[in-house]
């Protein structure tokens, strides 16, 4: 989950990493590689290639350090490599699971958040996936790129909407309105794989 962090803190080590401090950068991934591990696993939906993806952020993160404007928040620049390094490798091993799941109803934003804090307990790529968890990655997995992003970055990473603003490059309002369709889109999802969770017309 996120973790609020000084931005101050952030670009000293980012000024230490570009002068040569190997030691900055590791403290740098110490830092974020938690939240970089749940991001990968919850965008992506494999335990296999959560680890070399991640390494492959950072990889990048580092290469890309002297493009860092110092003025501005490291988190979300960050978050936005490695969004972007998910959607790439998220094409390359697409894959669908049939999994069972009872009545379950996403009408609203508390629908989505009892379901993922469900799955909580099973939520690290290094734990078995439970039946809650499962569909909360099916349903993920039948997301639009752009719309799983938000979904993953807000919903299951609980990262503020000024910081999605930031990593989206949007406003907070249009982040907030796209996060408001993916949760829509969500739900017609789970009601195509659950027919019996709509609603009876009266």
């Amino acid at each position: 989950m996120w973790n609020e962090s000084s931005p101050e803190d952030d670009r000293e080590l980012v000024a230490r990493c570009i002068d040569g401090d190997t030691l900055a950068f590791e403290e740098l991934v110490k830092k974020y590689q938690q939240s970089v591990l749940n991001l990968v696993y919850h965008y992506i939906g494999t335990r296999s290639d959560v680890e070399d993806i991640a390494q492959k952020i950072f990889i990048k993160v580092y290469f890309s350090l002297p493009k860092f404007e110092s003025g501005r928040p490291f988190f979300p620049w960050l978050y936005r490599i490695a969004v972007n390094k998910c959607y790439d490798e998220l094409r390359h091993i697409r894959r669908r699971k049939t999994y069972t799941f009872s009545e379950l109803n996403l009408d609203d934003a508390a629908g989505i958040e009892r379901l993922i804090r469900d799955s909580e307990t099973s939520e690290r790529p290094d734990q078995n996936p439970g039946e809650t968890h499962a569909l909360l990655q099916k349903l993920i997995s039948r997301l639009p790129d752009h719309q799983r992003r938000v979904i993953v970055l807000r919903d299951i990473e609980a990262i503020p909407y000024t910081e999605i603003s930031a990593i989206l490059n949007c406003t907070e309002q249009a982040a907030r309105l796209k996060v408001f369709r993916a949760r829509k889109r969500l739900k017609k999802i789970l009601e195509t794989i659950l027919p019996e969770s709509k609603q009876p017309e009266k």
